[in-house]
């Protein structure tokens, strides 16, 4: 095995580090310069074509496009009629937005822990964390996996709740021939730069409820109600809010969604060439496959046997960056995620305007505490959890061989020095502040 670049051996790559690259084509650029050509660059025609098809793809009744994936999931708990004294079950293994949601309504996240494998909620915990404050239950897709819905469906039956799925990284992924998004009462999802679909900045929720459909229209437009009209005096329910998405965005959107299909088939053949290149390599597990569907690839992600290996993700990170494939920016960003639960502004029971409501509210009667040890499988999956490259459409052969290149000749050496008694840290301190 040849010595690591990190230790003066030659890197694998020297033309820079994989990075997210968005698609955007011929296609794209004509879409957009045709409603800058219009002048119509706030939400108009574009936006809503864009939601037809959105719907038309899904299979669905409604889709509505907004800002972001962070506001398609308040809308939601919004239009789900969430608010102060109730609870919301949430996964610690996942991005903010998809917790501080709930706080957005003034509404107590309760964390349950996440299966080993997939990381996505598991069922037998979500059942031990309802109680009677429990409204709805937000189940995420992570990184691609479609989440075993039917015992959490079977849960929000039995005990009344609301299903709101987010499926920011997903777009694609299917659970039992069924599209993630279709199966709970609303389903959420992220186009910004990055994902599977991308208008730079955006999101959208989609559902076969009319009721719901109608107050998610609202409150994503200065709670307005949808059958007064789009420029009605009259606001409705929650305070005022704008969460409408540009024309420029939808325009960009109806595009990518014309090439959906293609784009997570490319991203599926890219990860499932990493996976067949690092099958077996000590020390490393490849992305599993559920048995209840088919996942997609937003990021591809490997985790690491701390005892084959002898070092934690730093040590593979630095090790990674000097090989030419890792970009070291990334360890202090959503790409290194930490516990949930362990967020300050959970542990920390951080409120809007420096109070502690909804925490501490007269009207929720319940009592919940945030730190370690709550969710034990999700905080030792942010200590192995390592995520090693977006497997986006545009990369070539010559950049996947590179990513795979360098796991396996840091792995394979991390694993031989390991063996043969020999310490070592690449974390240096100043890496590890930026944690």
């Amino acid at each position: 095995m040849s010595k690591l670049a990190i230790d003066g051996g030659a890197p694998v790559r020297s033309r820079g580090p994989i990075v997210e690259t968005d698609v955007f084509e011929e296609e794209e650029l004509q879409a957009l310069l045709t409603v800058a050509k219009q002048k119509k660059l706030r939400r108009a025609e574009a936006t809503v074509e864009y939601e037809q098809a959105l719907a038309e793809w899904f299979g669905v009744k409604h889709a509505i496009a907004v800002s972001s994936g962070t506001t398609s999931l308040h809308i939601a708990l919004a239009a789900f009629g969430v608010g102060p004294g109730d609870e919301v079950i949430v996964t610690p293994y996942t991005f903010i937005a998809s917790n501080t949601c709930v706080l957005e309504q003034n509404a107590v996240p309760i964390f349950a822990d996440v299966d080993p494998v997939h990381l996505t909620l598991d069922p037998a915990d979500i059942e031990r964390k309802i109680t009677k404050r429990t409204k709805a239950i937000i189940p995420v897709a992570i990184t691609g996996t479609p989440v075993d819905m039917d015992p959490i469906m079977d849960l929000a039956r039995k005990h009344n709740l609301w299903v709101l799925e987010d499926a920011a990284q997903s777009l694609g992924a299917t659970y039992k021939g069924r599209k993630i998004g279709t199966i709970g009462h609303v389903g959420s999802f992220s186009t910004i730069t990055g994902k599977i679909t991308n208008t730079g900045e955006g999101g959208f929720v989609i559902t076969d409820d009319d009721d719901l459909a109608d107050k998610m229209w609202g409150y994503s437009d200065f709670a307005r109600k949808r059958a007064l009209g789009k420029a009605s005096k009259y606001h409705f329910g929650l305070p005022c809010t704008n969460y409408r998405i540009t024309n420029m965005q939808a325009a960009i959107g109806l595009e990518q969604m014309k090439k959906a299909d293609r784009l997570i088939a490319q991203r599926t053949a890219n990860a499932r060439y990493l996976t067949e290149r690092l099958k077996g390599l000590p020390g490393i597990t490849t992305p599993a496959e559920p048995e209840w569907g088919d996942r997609v690839y937003f990021y591809y992600v490997i985790r690491l046997n701390r005892q084959v290996l002898g070092a934690d993700m730093l040590s593979f990170a630095a090790a990674l960056a000097a090989e030419g494939v890792y970009d070291l920016g990334y360890i202090s960003t959503t790409r290194w995620i930490i516990p949930q639960h362990l967020e300050p502004v959970f542990v920390n029971k951080s409120g809007y305007g420096g109070k502690s409501c909804p925490f501490d509210c007269k009207y929720y009667d319940g009592h919940v505490e945030y730190g370690p040890g709550l969710c034990p499988v999700a905080e030792t999956a942010c200590e192995e959890v390592f995520w090693l490259a977006s497997v986006h459409p545009l990369l070539e052969r010559q950049d996947l061989d590179d990513v795979a290149d360098a796991v396996i000749k840091v792995a394979t050496a991390f694993a031989e020095k390991t063996a043969a008694g020999v310490r070592f840290d690449y974390g240096t301190p100043e890496l590890r502040a930026r944690l």
